[in-house]
């Protein structure tokens, strides 16, 4: 009983420490928007939330001695909350960190149109470096991977050496330019935060390995790929929402000749197609669960998991669209009028255009999510147009389908099949276009 209690308890100081970590990374990716747009509504805003910071910092303190002063724990139980001490207090000064960049922009905005931008000097590599390493060592802790936190001590030069090229380039440009002189003093203190991110982001993995080993061993300095494949190789999620795309569009893509098979009361022809598609849905299936797996939980993301979710529901149901029309098809044998039966034909392949874009889409949003390539995201936001207006052609020729049918089909059981296959068809373009509208609100800033 006693044991029930203090896993009840450490997982109290785990979340507290996991939404504590998060609003911080808020914190310095708002300083950051800030300090790039020099927007000072969001910098007053990173400001003003430092007390949030604090109070949680508190919160967990408490949390941790009222721990030990109750429940008394040993061993490793002991070492993490001692640590969380230690990360609390990290986390408390990676706030102050963005408090610091975020009071920069008064002053950066009088030089707006005279700026540094001249000598093209982009910090920005280094901030995404820097939250980098802090987003690693936080789900170092959160998954207590000993190997992941050692990673990101190494991962500290690359952010050094971003310190010392920027630091460098700063110094030329002002000797440049008098004017410069204010607003490169200004840069270069944005620099040095920024390399304190890093360093702190450090000092929250040599907890994770006291915590795993009992002790904090020097780290052989090793080199590491660059942050794009070792994002992309630490969050597979994207991956797999890319061959899960793959599989739906090659499910859909066998749709058309099924309905052609029904069409011309090919029943084996039917049955073979049918065969296939559901062999590829459980293909697709299997991916699904892949995606769910990957998806820890405390794990920090780019986006919010609920998200993730709900897009891969509405992907999904792409696929289960071919398996409602293959099982109303089989409910009974119509003959359509001709001029129905052409109609309906290039209503599915209309319905099917805007599953064309899906995989670009998702490549494209993944390139921002992880790297804040604002090229991508705005590529991605053009594909999502272009799926939202497939959707709308479809809709229209969806009506058209139906105004026809009204006109030439005269008996009601047939007419009522026709208008449900043609709202069938119609669903494969709407959940196209609901993935589509989840997509933009993962990449929404």
């Amino acid at each position: 009983m006693v044991r029930i209690a203090l896993e009840r308890d450490l997982q109290i100081l785990k979340n507290l420490l996991l939404d504590m970590a998060k609003a911080v990374n808020e914190m310095i990716s708002g300083a950051m928007l800030s300090f790039e747009k020099l927007e000072m509504d969001s910098a007053e805003r990173v400001i003003k939330y430092d007390d949030q910071i604090d109070y949680y910092e508190h919160m967990v303190t408490l949390t941790a001695l009222e721990i030990i002063a109750l429940q008394q724990p040993v061993a490793k139980d002991l070492r993490f909350i001692v640590s969380s001490i230690d990360i609390a207090r990290n986390l408390e000064r990676l706030g102050d960190q963005a408090v610091n960049i975020a009071e920069r922009i008064p002053n950066l905005i009088q030089y707006k149109d005279h700026l540094l931008i001249r000598c093209k000097i982009n910090i920005m590599n280094m901030a995404k470096e820097a939250l980098f390493m802090l987003e690693s060592a936080i789900n170092a802790f959160l998954s207590e991977d000993t190997s992941k936190a050692k990673k990101v001590i190494a991962h500290d030069d690359i952010v050094d050496q971003f310190k010392k090229d920027y630091i460098s380039q700063i110094k030329e440009c002002m000797k440049s330019d008098p004017i410069l002189t204010d607003a490169g003093i200004e840069y270069i203190v944005v620099v040095e935060n920024l390399e304190r991110v890093a360093d702190l982001a450090c000092n929250i993995a040599e907890a994770v390995i006291f915590t795993s080993e009992g002790k904090m061993p020097k780290m052989e300095k090793e080199k590491f790929p660059p942050v794009r494949e070792l994002l992309s190789r630490e969050l597979p999620v994207f991956d797999y929402l890319l061959k899960h795309a793959r599989l739906v569009l090659e499910c859909m893509e066998r749709l058309p000749l099924a309905l052609e098979a029904y069409l011309k009361k090919d029943k084996p022809r039917l049955e073979e197609i049918v065969k296939h598609i559901t062999d590829i849905e459980k293909e697709a299936d299997k991916i699904k669960t892949n995606i769910r797996g990957h998806l820890p939980k405390g794990l920090i993301l780019p986006v919010e998991k609920f998200e993730l979710f709900l897009y891969l529901k509405e992907q999904d149901a792409i696929a289960d669209s071919a398996e409602g029309i293959l099982t109303w098809l089989s409910f009974k044998d119509i003959t359509f009028p001709p001029m129905v039966s052409e109609k309906i034909e290039a209503l599915l392949n209309q319905s099917l255009e805007p599953l064309t874009f899906l995989e670009e889409m998702i490549r494209y949003a993944q390139d921002f999510l992880v790297n804040w390539d604002e090229n991508s995201r705005t590529r991605a936001k053009e594909l999502i147009r272009q799926i939202r207006y497939q959707e709308f052609l479809t809709e229209e020729m969806g009506n058209q389908v139906k105004k026809l049918a009204f006109e030439i089909i005269q008996d009601p059981l047939q007419l009522f099949y026709t208008l449900k296959l043609i709202d069938l068809i119609c669903d494969i373009s709407h959940h196209a276009e609901n993935s589509a509208d989840l997509m933009r609100a993962m990449i929404a800033k």
